[in-house]
């Protein structure tokens, strides 16, 4: 059932009252309440024009194994293929035969050729049938035999309909001290994201239960998977990167690791900086900046800043600002939420990308507690994306004396806007008080203890920082996330004889430094929800949640597409390209515009696979058909009813691609001007349209030969067989000296030599091209590095 749209329904936020849209189980028959409707999942009539099947060449992989060539993925015999298709998540991934029959027959009627077999290491499915583990064992060592005959089971039905299958390896695994590790391991939230790319004992366990998970022969086609060729998929390790899980304040964090891990990583970075330096004197040289033997310059202005607040709805407070900025109070007098409920900031501060800078304090409180400190987009100077930390978002412990905090923390995603300085501080009900506040660039004091040498290697994980350190400390975790696919897809290929092309995980988790960890996989994949559901309290709490309620297609415009522009920043330059996590949350009223504008855009992009997440509960698990979640497909109307148009024009191509390419060149490393792939788009075009829908965006992943270490932007026309995507970038018109003509923003060859000065310039300059058709803007950073360090320090 769906709830009939109402005059007062929400603008902003569904209220709680709402969440009857999502009931976790139907064991009986309600009447329907006043306001709802009936909209029954009806299976299109075979050979009707809603029976997309025709588009399936089935079984999937009889004539060979999926590839990639030319930036695509591609049949056996060579022709572009997309795919299209839909996640099974937990207990969607093991169904019964009758339930697997269904749903490959609906899938492919849908024109679904792909599905993503998703969350099938989880524990929260143990015992309930949705989950690899055994119900009668503590450890995640061995797997269900009576779960994986169904996984395999449903793969070789999907393959009769023609439907690939994308296996996931370590996605929602949990560890415990039942598998032989310390107590602490429990402390890491989220599946031990992070520790598991460089703890040596997680990524054995990652590589034995690839092992038994692709090994095993499956017994419907006597094939293991990885034998199968209807296996077109292999997903590494979902969302991770030792950089930073889920977080755009890479390298943050590791600090605070649970021992022995925290110590673990320890000694791997005293390993690679002892590679790196001959001794501690040459460390701290190294480590002490220019601007540290200067007088920290102040940001905040004490004289003019003003104090505002922000409240969320629920939360009251007020506040008392004192003489100046440094001083001020802050009242809750009642909270609804975490702590941003009540915010308090000043706005107008001019900070540098990749400086480093200090934020210090005295707070107290009527009540012991938190307090957040969060460096911040300034949202006046960069419209709706306040929320984009600069890198700070930190807490900091307070109580009814006088304490004093000090943060501090290396500037990323500045791009020339201007930032806010905010203290949260709705957690609970309180009276805060902050003096003394300074705002500084630099100031984080000495990186080197005494006690602290590369002898000994003792040099601590980095928490003030200087910025050659945190250049270091940012290559460091970067080298880590590497070694850690590519040993991993050296096993799979080598040892276990995977054929299908791989990726490690999603190329938005940690940044540009994903260009890098990579570089080895034979595409892309990324994820992203537009207007995902907030859960103010504890994670996923179905009885406290809110949802943004307004149209994607309301923010699109030439430099903000919405999520779908996000997208378009990421994808990689000569590799297929894929969304295998994307949806318009229910319950908005607008979620019908979601799979329309997925199919046009896909096309425009050329992009290569697309996945709603995720699918939803079918068969004899939903028989009434309810919408069981906030990303529900097949039982949703507004979307999966346009699944066949969808389909069509995305895997049939309806819609050319656009015929102009803006490539966006990193320079060395390609983490170097800029840590978010967003943001150096931003530096490279700050004015400028970026025409998503008649421009397609890509990034390389390594330097043309023919490059600089600095990032450009280079677009150029393709010629007339742009359409064709099996040739999207062979057709281009080169100019004189072998290279597209048009815009280039970018380093270009001279008839003459450049000046000395030309060549030595570290910051952006404008060079006008010939024929008047565009310009060149050069960034600086990274010139004359001694170490291939992000920054450019040198």
């Amino acid at each position: 059932m769906i709830p009939l749209p109402s005059a007062s329904s929400f603008r902003l936020a569904v209220p709680l009252a709402l969440a009857a849209a999502f009931p976790l189980a139907a064991t009986a028959k309600p009447a329907i309440p006043d306001g709802w409707f009936v909209w029954p999942v009806v299976e299109p009539a075979a050979g009707s024009a809603l029976d997309t099947s025709a588009l399936n060449p089935a079984p999937a992989g009889a004539s060979g194994r999926i590839g990639v060539k030319d930036g695509s993925f591609v049949t056996p015999e060579g022709r572009p293929l997309r795919f299209f298709g839909v996640n099974l998540a937990s207990d969607d991934a093991f169904p019964s035969e009758a339930d697997a029959e269904l749903l490959a027959r609906r899938l492919a009627k849908a024109g679904v050729n792909i599905v993503r077999l998703h969350h099938m290491d989880n524990s929260w499915g143990i015992g309930t049938g949705g989950s690899l583990w055994p119900k009668d064992q503590p450890g995640r060592l061995t797997l269900d035999a009576a779960q994986l005959d169904k996984v395999h089971r449903l793969i070789a039905i999907l393959a009769r309909h023609g439907i690939y299958s994308n296996l996931n390896l370590k996605v929602s695994k949990t560890l415990s001290a039942a598998d032989g590790f310390p107590e602490t391991v429990a402390q890491f939230p989220d599946f031990q994201k992070r520790v598991d790319f460089f703890d040596r004992r997680m990524i054995d366990l990652q590589k034995d239960y690839a092992r038994r998970l692709l090994t095993t022969k499956n017994p419907y086609t006597g094939l293991s998977p990885a034998e199968d060729p209807a296996i077109a998929i292999v997903e590494i390790n979902n969302e991770n990167s030792v950089l930073g899980y889920f977080t755009r304040d890479l390298g943050q964090g590791a600090n605070r690791f649970a021992e022995p891990f925290r110590s673990d990583l320890q000694t791997q970075w005293n390993a690679w900086l002892a590679a790196h330096y001959a001794d501690t004197t040459t460390l701290a040289a190294a480590w002490a900046d220019a601007s540290g033997t200067a007088a920290p310059r102040p940001v905040l202005d004490a004289a003019k800043a003003k104090w505002h607040l922000q409240t969320k709805p629920g939360t009251v407070a007020t506040i008392a600002p004192g003489a100046d900025a440094s001083v001020l109070t802050v009242v809750v007098e009642k909270s609804a939420g975490p702590d941003w409920h009540a915010q308090v900031s000043t706005h107008g501060l001019q900070l540098e990308d990749n400086t480093v800078y200090t934020v210090a304090f005295e707070a107290r409180a009527t009540t012991a507690g938190t307090i957040g400190v969060g460096v911040s987009n300034d949202s006046s100077a960069r419209p709706a994306q306040e929320w984009r930390s600069l890198g700070l978002l930190a807490q900091g412990a307070i109580n009814t004396e006088w304490k004093s905090i000090r943060l501090s923390f290396p500037a990323h995603s500045v791009a020339g806007s201007l930032a806010s300085l905010s203290f949260n501080c709705g957690a609970q009900p309180n009276r805060i008080e902050i003096r003394a506040l300074t705002f500084l660039a630099g100031g984080a004091g000495p990186v080197l203890t005494a006690d602290q040498t590369l002898e000994a290697r003792t040099v601590a994980l980095p928490t003030s920082p200087s910025t050659r350190q945190w250049a270091d400390w940012i290559a460091f975790l970067a080298g880590i996330d590497r070694a850690f696919a590519e040993e991993m897809r050296a096993f799979l290929r080598d040892d276990l004889g995977v054929k299908a092309p791989m990726v490690c995980s999603q190329i938005n988790f940690s940044g540009l430094p994903a260009l890098d960890r990579e570089q080895s996989m034979e595409f892309a994949d990324t994820h992203v929800y537009w207007q995902h559901p907030n859960f103010p309290g504890a994670g996923w709490d179905r009885a406290n949640w809110t949802i943004d309620n307004s149209p994607m297609v309301s923010v699109f415009g030439p430099r903000r597409f919405g999520e779908l522009g996000n997208l378009a920043y990421l994808r990689v330059a000569g590799k297929p390209y894929a969304v295998s996590e994307y949806d318009h949350a229910a319950p908005s009223e607008y979620v019908c515009e979601m799979y329309p504008e997925l199919a046009v855009f896909g096309c425009r992009q050329n992009w290569d696979a697309l996945y709603p997440f995720d699918f939803g509960a079918y068969g004899s698990r939903n028989p009434d058909g309810r919408i069981t979640s906030f990303f529900d497909q097949i039982n949703h109307p507004a979307k999966w009813s346009l699944a066949p148009f969808t389909t069509r024009v995305f895997r049939g191509g309806l819609i050319p691609p656009a015929g102009t390419v803006a490539e966006l060149r990193p320079g060395t490393p390609v983490w170097g001007e800029a840590l978010h792939f967003d943001m150096l788009w931003a530096k490279l075009n700050p004015t400028g349209p970026f025409d998503f829908l008649d421009c397609r965006l890509q990034v390389a992943n390594q330097p043309a030969p023919y490059m600089e270490r600095r990032p450009h932007l280079h677009r150029r026309k393709l010629g007339p067989r742009s359409h064709d995507r099996g040739t999207r970038a062979r057709h281009d018109h080169p100019g004189r000296d072998g290279r597209p003509e048009g815009l280039r923003l970018g380093p270009r060859r001279h008839a003459h030599p450049p000046s000395e000065d030309q060549g030595r310039r570290r910051g952006p300059h404008l060079q006008r091209l010939p024929q008047g058709s565009g310009f060149a803007l050069r960034a600086g950073g990274g010139v004359g590095a001694p170490l291939a360090t992000p920054f450019g320090c040198a």
